[in-house]
């Protein structure tokens, strides 16, 4: 029996083997939640969600019942640029999107799209000042309500942070923001170098007037491969790791259909705007701005102590990215009377969308936008 059972393992690897390389998409489950697209606006579109009529979810190993509560303001859900919007709903049972939507919530998602180098001079000014703005005008008007409420990963919260600062009369209730870093500067080792690296070319600045501006944006474009490398290059040893547990569980349909959906998101990224990255460059990272609460984007000038929605941020205690010290500097610079940090477990992604994320950054969101969302 015993030989037998292991014959069967065998052969279940290596058609799994076999499968994953000549049909990969088998095991990749993204983008399984119902969408319409509600306004498009060249690459960049909104998205309005709908759970189909269920009584329970599946998280994780569990399952979890569908709220019949529903609330009136609608959820608005910004992802990070160099990355596709359906991070935001991957597997069934680890979907952010379904989970939120079976807590009661009128999901919303922005899309922005898939940059090519033809979309190199897309700058901060065309998310925060025009296409922001755009999708909450969208989304007011196709909910029938006066406000709704943002929630950001990564440079997503950034750039609601920014809208927000520069649109004191935005129609937005309520921020929640993911790992998103505020103060360059404070990202471990990273941003210790970034510190150190500021002082001199900053005073050059002042010296010369040297700027990024003039440059051609094609020299700060950042491809999809290269966005890709650079990001497994913050873990190497956990990339390894990873592999290896693939080989050990390779038997394993569900472990595989896992692996290679969460694979997706890091093999699978977007091109960065060249003229995104230069701003970052010269104004995030050189000057630190934001962490000064302040920063200029197009015509705009933006002031986070102008900012007064009531603001829940999130950081990841094992994040190689984004620190805590890097986020939890949002709570010195906004203006908000309600405003709270929350340390949960995971790394960059893993706070977002890991395997712990429902029973912490999911579940604390949705307690949180209850009372917010009447």
């Amino acid at each position: 029996m015993a030989t037998s059972s292991r014959l069967k393992t065998s052969l279940r690897a290596v058609g799994h083997i076999v499968e994953r390389r000549r049909h990969p998409q088998r095991f990749i489950q993204i983008d399984k939640c119902p969408w319409d697209e509600i306004y498009r606006d060249g690459i960049m579109a909104v998205r309005h969600y709908s759970l189909p009529p269920m009584s329970e979810i599946p998280v994780n190993d569990e399952m979890m019942p569908v709220t019949r509560n529903k609330y009136r303001t609608p959820l608005i859900l910004v992802p990070a640029l160099g990355i596709h919007c359906w991070t935001y709903d991957l597997m069934p049972n680890r979907s952010m999107v379904r989970y939120l939507m079976a807590r009661g919530y009128d999901i919303y998602l922005v899309d922005w799209g898939k940059p090519s180098q033809a979309e190199r001079s897309l700058d901060l000014d065309t998310y925060v000042n025009r296409w922001l703005p755009a999708a909450v005008d969208t989304v007011k008007t196709h909910s029938g309500q006066d406000q709704v409420n943002l929630l950001g990963y990564c440079m997503g919260g950034l750039l609601c942070m920014m809208y927000l600062g520069g649109h004191p009369d935005a129609p937005v209730r309520s921020l929640i923001t993911i790992a998103s870093p505020v103060n360059f500067h404070k990202s471990g080792p990273f941003g210790k170098a970034l510190g150190l690296a500021s002082i001199p070319a900053m005073q050059i600045h002042e010296w010369f007037k040297v700027r990024l501006e003039p440059l051609d944006d094609k020299l700060f474009h950042i491809p999809a491969g290269l966005l890709t490398f650079g990001f497994k290059m913050t873990n190497p040893p956990g990339v390894v790791q990873a592999y290896l547990d693939l080989v050990k569980n390779i038997a394993d349909r569900e472990y595989v259909t896992e692996y290679m959906t969460m694979g997706q998101w890091f093999n699978d990224m977007v091109d960065y705007p060249g003229a995104v990255v230069r701003e970052v460059i010269e104004k995030m990272i050189l000057a630190n701005s934001l962490a000064k609460g302040k920063i200029r984007i197009g015509e705009r000038s933006v002031d986070f102590s102008a900012i007064h929605q009531d603001l829940l941020a999130f950081a990841g205690t094992t994040d190689n990215i984004v620190s805590l010290r890097a986020a939890r500097e949002v709570l010195r610079l906004v203006g908000s009377q309600e405003k709270r940090f929350e340390e949960v477990p995971g790394g960059h992604a893993g706070v977002f969308s890991g395997s712990k994320a429902p029973s912490h950054a999911w579940r604390i969101s949705a307690d949180w936008l209850a009372t917010r969302s009447d």
